[in-house]
């Protein structure tokens, strides 16, 4: 196995256990530019509070 090889393997392997973790809308996201992932996120918990959802605790590093 050669440092090419390996190095192209990483990404895939990384990708494989956010998957399997997170599941796949997780892994998707996480691969979006920085910016993305927050407007997504922020996205995420307005369409949750619109939908009802109660939040015990605000969320952290989100701006409104």
């Amino acid at each position: 196995m050669n440092a090419a090889s390996t190095a192209e393997e990483k990404p895939s392997i990384f990708e494989d256990y956010l998957r399997r973790a997170f599941g796949d809308e997780i892994a998707r996201v996480s691969k979006l530019p920085l910016m993305e992932r927050y407007r997504y996120v922020a996205w995420m918990i307005d369409n949750g509070r619109k939908h009802g959802v109660k939040h015990l605790r605000e969320p952290r590093g989100v701006t409104e």
